[in-house]
Order: structure tokens, then C-alpha cells, then sequence
């Protein structure tokens, strides 16, 4: 025993017996049994157990290790190398397959595919029908009768074969159970029993197989992934709120073409998307246009495929909903994979912006057959337009949509040569208003002088695109031209409430139309009075510039009716009621937001109205 840090000396672990390894594990050790001596630790043992305990523990551990199976020495030799332990685990777990493993394997392989199903079903089926039928041609016996041949087997006994006719025998009894029941003898009837029940069997495998197929059939087409077969479609790449209203203007202009089709490619359950389309747009007011749902990604090419994107007349590329610029992100990689599909094909692609920043990058990847409209600056722009002047609203109405008039282009060769200020006489029912050249260069209202040159086409407003042509020139009595309106003098206070993405380039626009020495007054809760100058210079508009406007800030919630209570709204010329940024992602709320800041608005501005009377 080796001396302990106390004087004493430790006890020597027990002996372990050959053979045998030991299960003990040494307990910690406190400070006061380490020894600094020689450099090393020495642990002392527990003091040795009472005898009873002894006994008792030792007859315990006697009935236990009776019970329990002896190692071997040798394995546990082994186990004790950690490299033979590798090598063991390397053993089992890289032994080779069995040939049990590969077949089952290989079935399948084949089994996952619908063809190596039916397949392996005929295979089977025909192994059964033989086997059968060598067994039961051992019970077969030839049925003629030679009295009556009428009532027997008419054929030559001589020329029959007992395996051909255990074969048959086999088929019909698989096909129809019924039929065994002329069997006569005891082992056919057996054995045809036997046979009867493995047709049933096989049988209910095959029409479980095969409803199961046209309930995949079904479930394919009722998800929309069968491949449409369509050309000269209009093709809209997304669904969004916007869908709905574009597929009635399409349904609008192709009711003077008998009706069209439109294809929807959307990443909603087709279900969803043909449900919304009726309780918005039921058949009957789609007047003849066929509108089919397709349910897929557009960055798929797969998918766009699918809704046969190359033989498309037009594709409408819709922006997703949420941050602007994922969605600009995945309108762009969408361009991509439709130009890649369309690359030698014609076709109009219009394509959707959220934010006129990326507007440049959408328009180098598309190239020349690629239009985008920046749906967020095109909305902020008519609003803008609609505060200057009150009523183009229902203008604007008027000519964007396919109810009455509309904006129609076309060239025409007999017009070559002819005056702009010609061209009113020769169309009786259309307004000629402007000339797209051939550069795709757009002129409104140009000189009366601007010749047309090949290439041209004439910008109208008309019904339909089938309802006006040139014709000979009519003599047109002008009369006296109207008065003109006298420009507006007076300086204008406009309150702004909300605070939208592109804001920087509404006050822009604004401070050009507006005379100097107006005011804007902006109130929102989205963005604090000491982070606005510096949003709109992070955006690229210094305040500092604006020469016509001066910028007021005002903070509230504008749906809080005691923060517009603090605004003299009496004194505004125009307010414009914007959807806030911070409701962008989430439409309803947004509507909610600007209804509630339009009715709070209106009972303010009359409740002033008739306390100053």
C-alpha cells in the first residue's frame, strides 16, 4: 500500500480475477486524498463493508451473476482494443447486401413507377395463370361422350393437350370464380377453389390498382398540374388582389373577338383561386372569355411549361405582396425564366414594379419586348393628379378600363404623307390625341404640322379597336373654340396624411405643379418627426431644394380623431389620405386605416362647417 496525504497508507484495489472484467467505477476524490508525492494522485479505497453487508452483498451478486451469461476471456480482450472495436463495428455495419435485399430492392424501384406496377401485376398474374394450370392438368380428365357428342367434348381426344387445357382451365377459373362449378371430380374441385380464390385476390389488387391510378388522374386535374395546350392566350404569371380586376378588363376586351382565354399561373391551390374568381366574376359576366387556373411557380420552368408560356400572345408578370424589393427580386428572376422559355418567340411582356428604384434593372433584363408599370408611382401620381384637379378621377376611369371608351394604337399605311391636324376628319368615330413612332417614342397632342412616316401609329380614343378606320375626308364645321380657363394664382395648403415608399417622389412632383410659397403639411405615426429628414435624404430628396413648398410635420395616428383635431383642416385647400407604409403588407388593415381617416376627416370638416355659420 502506498502512503496517503495523511499519514496512513491506501488499500490496494482487490484483485481482479483473469478472465473477468471489473464492473467497479472509482468515485471522485476530495483534496484531502491527493498526494503531491512523486508527482502523482493516489485515491484511497472505501473502507471495507461489514460482514453482514458483505454476506448479504455477496449472495445478492451470486444469484445475479448466476443468471447472467459469462463473457468469454477472449471477447473481452477484444473489447478492450479500441482498434479491434473499430474494426468489429466496420464489420457490421459494411457487410454486403444479400441477394434477398437486392431483389426487394429492385421490386422497388419498379414498384414506384405506375408502368412497372402494372407491369409486375401482368407478370404475376401470368405466373399464377401457369402454375394453376400445371397443377390442375393433373386433375383434368376429357369430357366427350361418345353416345351423344352433342353433349360432349366435340374435339379429338387424341388431339387435345391435358397442359393446354389446365391453362385454359386456370384463366377462366381466375377471371370468373363461377365457372369451377362444373368441375366434378374432388380434386378439381379443389384445386379450382384454390384457383378461384387467388383470381379474387388478384383481381381486387388490379381495381385497387387501377382506381388508385384514376384518383391520381382525377386529383391532377382537379390541382391543376396537366399541361395546357393553348396559343394566343393571355398568360398572368401570379395571384394577387389585383388578379380579379384584370382578368374582367381582359374579359371586357376580348367581347368584341367572341370572348379569349386567359391562363392563371398562381402559387394558390387551384381551388382557391377558381372560388375567388366566381364569388368575384361569376361565368356569366365573362362574357364568352375561358379563364383556366394553373397551380405552380413562375420561376419553375417546369411550371411555365406547363401553361405553354412560348405560345402565349401576352404575359402579364404580377409583383407578390410584402417587402418591395423581394418582391421586385422575384419579378425579376421571373423575367428571367420566361425570356429564357420565349427567347425566339413573339409576345408583349408587361411586367409589375413595386418600387420605381428597380425599375432600370427590370427594364435591362427585359430588353424592348418587356414594358413595366410601377404600380405604387402610377397610383401615387393619379392621386396627385386627381388632388390638383377635381373630378378626373371618373376620367381616369373612364379611359383605363374597357367600359366605353379606351385608348387604342394602329398604324395605317393610306395615312403616310397625311398632317396630324388631317387625321380628325378622317376618323368619324375615334379622337385622334397623339403617334407612336417607330422608335416606340410616345407624342400626345403633337403639332398639327407632324407628318407621318411609315412606321407610325395613330394614338385614338374608341369604343373598340374594331369600331373606327380611316375614311375619306369629311368637311367639319370647327365653330368657335371654348374660352380658356384662367390659370390658378392663388398659393395652396395641402395635407398629406400617411407616409408612403415613393413620398420622395410625390413631393417632388408636387412641388412642380404647386406655386411658390405653398404649404404641405404631412401627419403620420409610422415615421417621428426626427427621422423624417433624414428618410427622405436617405431616399435622395434634401428638403432644402424644394422651391415651390414648404414641408410641415405633424405626428399622430390620422385614424385618432382627437390628433386630427389639432390640425386646422378648415384652412386646407386639398388633402390626399395615403395608405401607410407600415400597412403595406396587410391590405385590409390598410383600407381600414385610410376608410377610418376619411369618415373622421368629413364629420370634422362639417362639424367646423356649421359652427362657423
Amino acid at each position: 500500500a502506498a502512503p496517503s496525504a495523511c499519514g496512513g497508507a491506501a488499500a490496494a484495489p482487490p484483485p481482479v480475477a483473469e478472465g473477468r472484467k471489473s464492473r467497479s467505477t472509482p468515485r471522485p476524490s476530495s483534496a484531502s486524498d491527493r498526494s503531491s508525492s512523486g508527482g502523482s494522485t493516489i485515491v484511497a479505497a472505501p473502507p471495507p463493508p461489514a460482514a453482514g453487508a458483505l454476506k448479504t452483498q455477496s449472495s445478492f451478486a451470486s444469484r445475479i451473476s448466476a443468471r447472467l451469461p459469462m463473457p468469454r476471456a477472449d471477447s473481452i480482450s477484444s473489447a478492450s482494443d479500441p482498434q479491434q472495436q473499430q474494426s468489429a463495428s466496420d464489420d457490421i455495419y459494411s457487410r454486403p447486401s444479400s441477394r434477398l435485399e437486392h431483389l426487394a430492392y429492385f421490386l422497388d424501384r419498379i414498384l414506384a413507377k405506375r408502368r412497372g406496377f402494372f407491369l409486375v401485376l401482368a407478370l404475376w398474374g401470368s405466373l399464377q395463370v401457369t402454375a394453376w394450370g400445371v397443377i390442375y392438368s393433373n386433375f383434368w380428365k376429357f369430357e366427350g361422350n361418345v353416345e351423344e357428342p352433342e353433349c360432349g367434348d366435340p374435339r379429338n381426344e387424341a388431339k387435345v393437350y391435358a397442359l393446354l387445357e389446365g391453362v385454359w382451365e386456370a384463366w377462366t377459373f381466375m377471371a370468373d370464380p363461377g365457372t369451377h362449378a362444373k368441375a366434378y371430380l374432388g380434386g378439381q374441385r379443389v384445386v379450382g377453389c384454390l384457383i378461384a380464390i387467388s383470381g379474387i385476390l388478384f383481381w381486387s389488387t388490379v381495381m385497387a390498382v387501377t382506381v388508385d391510378a384514376i384518383r391520381e388522374k382525377m386529383e391532377r386535374l382537379r390541382q391543376g398540374r396537366s399541361k395546357i395546350v393553348e396559343s394566343g392566350h393571355t398568360l398572368i404569371l401570379g395571384w394577387t388582389e389585383k388578379s380579379v380586376h384584370i382578368i374582367e378588363e381582359l374579359c371586357n376586351a376580348n367581347e368584341s373577338e367572341g370572348g379569349g382565354v386567359i391562363v392563371v399561373l398562381g402559387s394558390e391551390p387551384k381551388e382557391k383561386m377558381e372560388s375567388e374568381l366566381v364569388l368575384q366574376l361569376p361565368s356569366k359576366l365573362r362574357r364568352g372569355t375561358r379563364v383556366i387556373f394553373r397551380s405552380g411557380s413562375p420561376l419553375v420552368m417546369g411550371d411555365l411549361q406547363k401553361v405553354s408560356v412560348d405560345q402565349a400572345r401576352s404575359v402579364i408578370i404580377l409583383a407578390h405582396t410584402g417587402d418591395a424589393d423581394h418582391a421586385d427580386t422575384l419579378t425579376l428572376r421571373t423575367l428571367l425564366a420566361v425570356r429564357t422559355v420565349r427567347a425566339a418567340c413573339a409576345g408583349h411582356i408587361v411586367a409589375e414594379v413595386r418600387d420605381i428604384d428597380n425599375e432600370p434593372l427590370v427594364k435591362l433584363v427585359g430588353g424592348a419586348t418587356v414594358e413595366t408599370v410601377v404600380s405604387h408611382d402610377v397610383v401615387g401620381r393619379l392621386m396627385l393628379m386627381a388632388v390638383r384637379q377635381p373630378g378626373l378621377t371618373k376620367v381616369f376611369e373612364a379611359l383605363l378600363g374597357f367600359e366605353g371608351d379606351e385608348f387604342y394604337m394602329s398604324s395605317w399605311p393610306e395615312l403616310v404623307g397625311q398632317r396630324f391636324g388631317e387625321l380628325a376628319e378622317r376618323f368619324p368615330t375615334a379622337i385622334p390625341i397623339g403617334i407612336c413612332g417607330p422608335d416606340r417614342s410616345i407624342q400626345l397632342g403633337p403639332s398639327p404640322d407632324r407628318v407621318l412616316v411609315a412606321g407610325d401609329e395613330v394614338i385614338v380614343i374608341a369604343e373598340d379597336n374594331n369600331t373606327y378606320k380611316p375614311e375619306d375626308p369629311l368637311d367639319v364645321d370647327l365653330g368657335e373654340p371654348p374660352s380658356a380657363i384662367p390659370p390658378n394664382t392663388e398659393r395652396e395648403k395641402i395635407l398629406l396624411c400617411g407616409w408612403r415608399r415613393d413620398i420622395r417622389d410625390v413631393l417632388q412632383q408636387l412641388d412642380r405643379l404647386i406655386l411658390p410659397g405653398s404649404e404641405v403639411h404631412m401627419m403620420t405615426h409610422s415615421v417621428t418627426l426626427a427621422a423624417r429628414k433624414a428618410r427622405l435624404l436617405e431616399d435622395g430628396l434634401d428638403t432644402r431644394e424644394l422651391r415651390n413648398m414648404k414641408i410641415v410635420h405633424h405626428f399622430g395616428n390620422t385614424s385618432v380623431r382627437r390628433k386630427l383635431e389639432v390640425l386646422p383642416i378648415e384652412t386646407f385647400t386639398s388633402c390626399m389620405i395615403l395608405a401607410d407604409q407600415v400597412f403595406e403588407a396587410d391590405t385590409m388593415h390598410s383600407d381600414s386605416h385610410s376608410l377610418a381617416t376619411l369618415l373622421l376627416f368629413r364629420d370634422i370638416q362639417a362639424h367646423r362647417e356649421r359652427k362657423m355659420r
